[in-house]
């Protein structure tokens, strides 16, 4: 009769997923994730191919965090001002993981910012100041508006920027009111 797994594959990516959001992509490693889970580097193996595929399935899994958590946060009315703000807010509340995400390169850090341009496409499709715009058109203010509010991020991560949410909505207001055709807020 076959053991019983007692290790799950759900467990090891929740594992990584935990270690990664304390530690960084530092403590991304098979060794790392088993001492934490009290067991060996085997489990690891035996569910996931390689530590690549491992590091593919927490792509998704962390995909679907700031989709359904970060960005999901009504902070204000207006679902551009909330988008750009929850980021700023996720760097300073989690900047452990935010770094890891961003600054370290262990992820596709192009198919990481992917995340926050393919929300703002969907906001754009429903405002109607950017609604009727080319692909190209929106790509741009995307462009303008995100170098304001990733820089502010990463100035708040970093500790080199004191978060305080009326200046860091006054910046994202000013650079979505430049940006954006008939942005009203």
């Amino acid at each position: 009769m076959a053991r019983k797994k007692t290790i799950l594959k759900s467990q090891i990516l929740e594992t990584a997923y935990q270690v990664v959001k304390k530690e960084g992509f530092e403590g991304f490693t098979a060794r790392n994730i088993a001492k934490t889970m009290d067991c060996s580097t085997q489990p690891i193996y035996l569910e996931f191919k390689s530590m690549d595929d491992l590091k593919h399935e927490l792509m998704v899994k962390i995909r679907a965090y700031i989709d359904e958590t970060i960005y999901k946060k009504e902070r204000t009315e207006e679902p551009m001002l909330n988008m750009c703000l929850n980021y700023v807010y996720f760097a300073k509340e989690e900047p452990v993981f935010f770094k890891a995400l961003f600054f370290e390169s262990q992820l596709d850090t192009e198919q990481m910012h992917i995340i926050s341009y393919d929300q703002m496409m969907k906001l754009f499709e429903q405002y109607d100041g950017t609604k009727e715009l080319t692909k190209a058109g929106k790509i741009k203010i995307f462009k303008n508006i995100w170098i304001t509010v990733h820089g502010t991020a990463v100035l708040v991560a970093q500790g080199f920027l004191k978060f305080h949410e009326k200046d860091v909505t006054d910046y994202i207001k000013q650079a979505l009111e430049q940006s954006v055709p008939e942005y009203k807020n």
